[in-house]
């Protein structure tokens, strides 16, 4: 691809501020009545904070001079002002501040006069002491009369404590709380593992795919078609705002470029708390968050998808650029990537040619990351938040139909004659997000969370020769979804050990799906590249969805050991439609279709629920079990588009007595048990989930296009993680997940297997890190994707439930990176073993043309400078 890179923008990383717990299942915070500055021995400078029980700390460094404390479950109740701050302790301290970050929690800032400060923290019969070795001379306290303010603070993904590794989430109770003190199965991958993971794959879908158990491998591609989440489609947000939408097109999850984000956090399992459009759990994003210093931070990328067989036509290159800092009351952050790529190569060094599902090799990709803010007082914040993504692909290959074998599993092959298209609009993703966030953090002894949410998103697939179905055109569809809400949340404490969350959401989402068509006869004479349109009709008709949510959720810390969770929520779904014509002539059966569908308004609601308990077995060991129901609208367009198969009525009209339209409701049980030692973590989870009227996808009669079947579903299986810290230089660890899952279809006495496509095989993710010397890290990874068997096996028609049998796959991984200069320099291989292998999502295929290998040995170099 012969183009002019846009100009270097990137990102820079600052190891990001913590959000301090406000955590339900705590008792009363703990009172610090004094702060001291004490000279001890020669050369240490003491810090003491005077209060009656042991406290929590977590440390988080900014910039290259700055040092974070931040302490949990405390509340500053000194004698002179709400603060401390001492100018000039020594020769080498500049600073120290103590102050009351948030109601339950305190923040200690050291700024180091040249370098970053390093400190050792205990607890001592006084208090909490922070000791400073080798400091100097003693300064006075000097009280300052009121807290300063201070910007939102990100989620870091884990901070080193004195007592181990604190895990903050927010997602699974809409509250910020311990990972430990949430009784179901949370995965949050942080920004250093994020960071870590791009250097091998820039794709959000492929980074979570390697590292989060119960999610689907990785599929290399812009799709997460399968990538389900224990056997069901999750809901994705992006800092809480939905971004997916009822009309499934499998690329949420590529909505954002990784250099944004600052942590993602998965909860497995359907979820009452956000209610709709999360049957298999939640994907939330948390974005990047704007710091207190100013930080920027440059990264130019070559590859990542570099393939040593073919380096000229495979070369990609990448820029990403991050910029943030406070000036008094307002802060901002601004982060931005571009990125083109490529032709893909697999392992015997052929082209890897794009299909149906949009691959990831000559594509343009623009994200930009922006955020205002204002602290008005030191408990009310506004935050304005813009995030727009930009896929763009102009495939020169494409694959070639003839391939097609249905004996025989034939590789994908591009076509001989393809050259670029020529198109108006290429085929991608455009993606805006707007939130407008506000937050008072004491509102008559409550904390109050309210956003404002616009979103919008255009999906353009590559156009095809669909004359041979019941298209009978050549076309492409066009998915375009623009959606406004709110989200209020209110969490109010009720007594020292019981805890109150409570709140509303309300969406309005505006759906189309136009099949645009192109003139047959210049696709033919231009051997299949040039696509002029012509006409546009519809794939499904434009429908609004309109869903309101009411809910509340209760903790109480019964005892030491024993926390207790419940909630319940109402949620209302209507759906309305206008009247429009159908899809083609003829059914499949041969009969004529009604000219027109008389549109009108589905609407249904109930109520779902939730219990959970943890129980702390010792201070390592704890024990959990949930039961948790989800509420979700089908997939409206499925059943729209073809609505006269469904009912026997003619005129067709869409009203409430059309049962295809009935929610989704989910039951999760759960049970689970976690470790957490200095040097080992571990966790162990099983699940069962059950649906009476469930949704899957199978093939239309002529392949086209996918159906809904509502039928009693099931899934269930296994997750395990585990980590060992074996000394500073050797960490080692890995995840488990088996998934299995099955459904009974109208007719079958029994349950039959889901598709692969619902229900991917067992994987298993391992690595061995090393920290070789102090400034250079290497990491190897291994995924182990296993078989799974179904097309021996039937569905109802009789077909087989898998085109073809999945077959197992290894992949290595090797991760190497090094301190140069003021920067720091990455190697990435991926397939560094170079084994020909097929993703799982190509092997689901039923068309061999889809049939695409996975990429071989290809690299990635990466410069990061901090600046």
């Amino acid at each position: 691809m012969n183009s002019i890179y846009k100009q270097l923008l990137s990102y820079t990383l600052i190891p990001i501020t913590p959000i301090l717990v406000t955590s339900v299942v705590h008792a009363a915070p703990s009172p610090v009545t004094d702060i001291q500055v004490n000279s001890i021995g020669e050369n240490t400078l003491q810090l003491l904070l005077i209060t009656p029980e042991p406290l929590q700390t977590f440390q988080t460094p900014v910039g290259e001079d700055t040092l974070f404390i931040d302490i949990i479950d405390t509340q500053l109740q000194l004698a002179e002002g709400d603060s401390a701050q001492i100018l000039d302790p020594s020769v080498e301290i500049a600073e120290i501040k103590v102050i009351q970050k948030y109601p339950n929690s305190i923040r200690v800032m050291i700024r180091g006069a040249n370098t970053l400060p390093e400190v050792n923290i205990e607890s001592t019969p006084q208090g909490l002491a922070v000791n400073l070795p080798e400091q100097g001379s003693l300064a006075q306290t000097t009280p300052s009369p009121t807290p300063e303010a201070a910007p939102t603070p990100a989620v870091p993904e884990e901070s080193g404590t004195e007592d181990g590794v604190i895990e903050l989430v927010v997602t699974a109770t809409r509250t910020e709380e311990d990972a430990s003190d949430i009784p179901r199965s949370t995965t949050v991958v942080g920004r250093e593992e994020i960071e870590q993971q791009s250097q091998l794959s820039n794709n959000l879908p492929d980074i979570l795919g390697n590292t989060v158990p119960g999610l689907g491998p990785p599929s290399q591609s812009a799709s997460n078609r399968a990538q389900s989440l224990r056997g069901r489609e999750p809901s994705v947000l992006i800092d809480g705002v939905p971004v997916d939408s009822n009309l499934s097109v499998f690329q949420d999850l590529r909505s954002i470029a990784p250099d944004a984000v600052e942590r993602v956090e998965v909860v497995r399992g359907p979820s009452s708390i956000y209610g709709a459009e999360a049957s298999g759990g939640i994907i939330n994003i948390i974005t990047r968050q704007p710091q207190e210093v100013f930080t920027a931070r440059t990264k130019v990328s070559i590859g990542p998808r570099l393939s040593l067989s073919n380096v000229e036509q495979s070369f990609g290159a990448g820029v990403e650029q991050f910029f943030s800092g406070e000036i008094g009351k307002f802060d901002y952050l601004l982060a931005a990537s571009y990125e083109e790529s490529g032709n893909s190569f697999d392992a015997e060094g052929d082209i890897i040619p794009v299909g149906r599902s949009q691959g990831l090799d000559n594509l343009e990709t623009f994200n930009i990351l922006a955020k205002a803010g204002v602290d008005f007082t030191p408990n009310q914040r506004l935050q304005l938040t813009v995030n727009y993504f930009d896929d763009k692909q102009d495939p020169p290959t494409v694959s070639d139909p003839s391939v097609d074998n249905l004996d025989e599993r034939t590789k994908a092959r591009p076509l001989e004659t393809s050259g670029e298209l020529e198109l108006e609009d290429l085929p991608g993703r455009e993606d805006l997000t707007l939130s407008l966030n506000y937050s008072h953090d004491d509102l008559w002894g409550s904390q109050l969370d309210l956003q404002a949410f616009y979103k919008d998103s255009t999906t353009l697939t590559i156009p095809v020769d669909n004359r041979e179905t019941i298209f009978q055109s050549v076309s492409r569809t066009v998915t375009e979804s623009e959606k406004i809400g709110a989200r209020l949340d209110i969490e109010t404490p009720l007594s020292n050990n019981l805890d109150l969350l409570w709140g509303v959401d309300y969406a309005d989402e505006s759906i189309e799906q136009p099949l645009d068509i192109f003139d047959a006869s210049v696709f033919d004479s231009s051997g299949g590249n040039e696509f002029i349109q012509v006409d546009e009709e519809f794939f499904s008709p434009p429908y609004d969805l309109e869903t309101f949510g009411a809910f509340g959720q209760l903790d109480w810390q019964a005892t030491e050991k024993l926390a207790l969770s419940g909630g319940l929520r109402f949620e209302r779904f209507n759906m309305s439609v206008d009247d429009f014509n159908v899809l083609g002539d003829i059914d499949f059966a041969g009969e004529a279709l009604p000219d027109e569908v008389t549109g009108g308004q589905v609407s249904f609601d109930d109520v779902v629920f939730n219990v959970g308990a943890i129980y702390d077995v010792t201070e390592e060991i704890s024990v959990f079990a949930n039961f948790a129901q989800g509420f979700s609208a089908p997939d409206f367009r499925r059943f729209l588009r073809f609505l006269p198969f469904s009912v026997n009525a003619r005129p067709v009209v869409v009203d409430e007595s059309i049962d295809v339209t009935q929610p989704i409701i989910v039951d999760n049980y759960e049970i689970g048990v976690r470790g957490n030692w200095e040097q080992v973590q571990f966790s162990l989870a099983g699940f069962f989930t059950y649906s009476e009227l469930g949704q899957n996808e199978r093939p239309s009669e002529d392949g086209s296009f996918l159906t809904s079947n509502r039928e009693p579903t099931r899934t269930y299986g296994i997750e395990a993680t585990a980590d060992y810290q074996v000394n500073d230089q050797w960490q080692l660890g890995g995840n488990f997940t088996w998934v299995e899952g099955d459904s009974s279809p109208d007719g079958v006495d029994d349950f039959v297997p889901l598709s692969t496509e619902e229900i991917q095989p067992i994987k298993i993710g391992l690595y061995v890190q090393n920290q070789t010397t102090p400034t250079w890290s290497n990491r190897l990874q291994l995924l182990i994707v296993g078989s799974r068997d179904r097309a021996f096996e039937e569905d109802i028609d009789g077909d087989p439930i898998d085109p073809f049998p999945i077959e197992s796959y290894t992949t290595l991984d090797w991760i190497s990176s090094l301190q140069l200069g003021d920067g720091t320099l990455t190697l990435a291989v991926q397939n560094l073993l170079d084994n020909q292998y097929f993703p799982v999502d190509s092997q689901t295929q039923s068309r061999n043309q889809e049939y695409a290998a996975a990429l071989g040995r290809t690299i990635s170099l990466q410069y990061q400078l901090n600046w």
